[in-house]
């Protein structure tokens, strides 16, 4: 069902990437299967809070040329 229009579903449930983390490494039957999924999620995050601080540094410094504002450095 996943190519329904408008390939959103909001009404479906998620789980944020730490709780996830915590709750494979922690409360799962087998600990030793599940590190490669805690491992992969784990990296997951890391990655998402990379792209998004590049992103706001890149943001930054192309609104700062952009308009003119005098740099702190």
């Amino acid at each position: 069902m996943d190519g329904d229009f408008p390939f959103l579903h909001l009404e479906r449930k998620f789980m944020h990437l730490g709780y996830h983390i915590y709750d494979a490494a922690f409360h799962g039957d087998d600990v030793q299967a599940a590190m490669p999924l805690v491992f992969a999620t784990a990296l997951l995050l890391v990655l998402v809070i990379l792209v998004l601080n590049l992103t706001a540094i890149f943001l930054r410094h192309h609104l700062r040329a952009r308009h003119g504002a005098p740099s702190r450095w």
